[in-house]
C-alpha cells in the first residue's frame, strides 16, 4: 500500500456567513452604550428623566439580540476523511459534537427536497446514527457536496 495514499486527508469546512465576529459585536455594543449614555445623561441633566428607562430598555433589547447573533457567528460543520476514518465536527451555538465513524460503513443520502428545510440537508448514516449536514451552503450545492463525499469514500475503499 502506498504510504502517501494512506495518509491522504480530505476536509470539508462549512461556516456560517457572518459580517461581524463576536469581538466586533462587543465593540459595537460598547460604542452604542457609550453614545446612548451620553445622550441620556444630557437629557437627564436638563430634567427629562423619562429618557433613562427607555434607553435602558433599548440597550437591553439590543444587547440580547447581539448576544444571540454572536453566539451563532462562529457556527461551522467540519468533515474530515483521513485514512478509513470519517470525523464529523459540528459547532452550533454552544453545542459542540465530534463523531468518528469507520468510513467504509458510512452511507451518504442526497437531499430529498429543496422546499423543506429539514429534508434539504445531506444525510450521513452509519449504523443507526444519522447526521444532517450542509446547512451553511446553498441548497443548490448540497447535491454536489453529497457527490464529493461519496466519491471520497469510494476512493478511501481502494
Amino acid at each position: 500500500m502506498n504510504t502517501e495514499a494512506s495518509q491522504a486527508k480530505t476536509v470539508w469546512l462549512m461556516r456560517r456567513n457572518c459580517s461581524f465576529t463576536p469581538k466586533q459585536v462587543g465593540i459595537f455594543y460598547l460604542s452604542m452604550v457609550c453614545f446612548s449614555g451620553l445622550i441620556t445623561t444630557y437629557f437627564w441633566w436638563i430634567g427629562a428623566w423619562m429618557v433613562v428607562p427607555f434607553t435602558l430598555i433599548e440597550l437591553s433589547v439590543l444587547g440580547i439580540a447581539l448576544l444571540i447573533y454572536a453566539r451563532h457567528a462562529r457556527d461551522y460543520e467540519k468533515i474530515t476523511l483521513q485514512n478509513s476514518e470519517l470525523i464529523i465536527e459540528l459547532n452550533l451555538g454552544y453545542k459542540k459534537s465530534l463523531t468518528q465513524w469507520n468510513a467504509p460503513w458510512v452511507r451518504v443520502k442526497d437531499p430529498e427536497s429543496l422546499h423543506d428545510r429539514k429534508k434539504d440537508l445531506v444525510i450521513l448514516e452509519s449504523g443507526a446514527q444519522t447526521i444532517s449536514i450542509g446547512q451553511f451552503i446553498l441548497a443548490e450545492k448540497r447535491h454536489d457536496l453529497a457527490k464529493e463525499i461519496r466519491q471520497a469514500l469510494k476512493l478511501c475503499l481502494h
